[in-house]
């Protein structure tokens, strides 16, 4: 069943494009926490184009939802650099009107596509008649999203933990590999996957060192509290994904 193109999920993806735009915004007036060629943009394009190119899957503006909301808490964790910026742009780059512009539609663009991909994505949840491929394209995707943010922060040279990197990398090729493997493995990977990731998280909060940012070593792996959030936010979709892949239901007709 094809699910058309809301203006939730208009909205949704407009505000993925507008943080690509702030993005590019705070680079060019010379904010120095952003690399030579920053990967945000690209990656909030990508994705904005995913949300509009896959209106037929319910779940597309989780995605976004999901990207949005893990940029979101960092921008709140890091918040006395996010308000040096607002209060005192001059302080960070060589245009402060850019800097300023810049991060003020860069927070409220996060917060518009927070909100707007989470009430897409129950509004077309509701409006679906099937959930029948839903964990088949949800490892598809992320393995896909994976594999392009993992060598995105290799080719740019982000500070990312490498091995934090490298699991999500691998993680990202069994999706892959398991989407084609049929519903059911697709399904129990989805599964497995939610309980991992949601366990690293409560983990990373509940014994992470309070007074660096939650920072706890994982293995080889420093994760710190944007991290945690992002994989309490990950292992929820994973775990959603898994549970009702394969539904099928009748819509009963309104009374009126």
């Amino acid at each position: 069943m094809k699910t058309n193109l809301t203006f939730l999920t208009k909205l949704t993806a407009g505000g993925l494009v507008a943080v690509a735009i702030a993005i590019w915004g705070q680079w060019l007036s010379g904010d120095p926490n952003y690399p030579k060629y920053p990967p945000g943009p690209i990656l909030f394009m990508g994705v904005a184009a995913i949300v509009i190119w896959g209106a037929r899957w319910w779940w597309t503006p989780l995605i976004g939802a999901l990207i949005s909301i893990l940029v979101t808490s960092g921008w709140f964790a890091r918040l006395p650099g996010g308000m040096l910026r607002l209060e005192h742009p001059g302080h960070v780059g060589n245009f402060a009107a850019g800097i300023f512009l810049s991060t003020a539609l860069q927070i409220s663009s996060l917060l518009l596509t927070d909100i707007a991909g989470l009430a897409a994505t129950v509004q077309n949840f509701r409006r679906a008649g099937s959930t029948a491929d839903t964990a088949k394209m949800a490892c598809r995707f992320f393995g896909g999203l994976f594999a392009v943010m993992g060598v995105l922060a290799i080719v740019a040279g982000t500070h990312v933990d490498k091995y934090h990197n490298l699991m999500h990398l691998l993680w990202g090729a069994l999706a892959f590999v398991f989407s084609f493997l049929g519903l059911t493995a697709a399904k129990r990977f989805c599964i497995v996957s939610g309980a991992f990731y949601l366990t690293l998280a409560t983990l990373g909060m509940l014994i992470g060192n309070p007074a660096r940012n939650r920072a706890w070593y994982f293995g080889p792996m420093l994760l710190h509290t944007g991290d945690h959030i992002f994989h309490l936010v990950l292992g929820s979709i994973f775990l959603a994904m898994g549970l009702v892949s394969g539904r099928e239901w009748v819509r009963r007709p309104s009374h009126a």
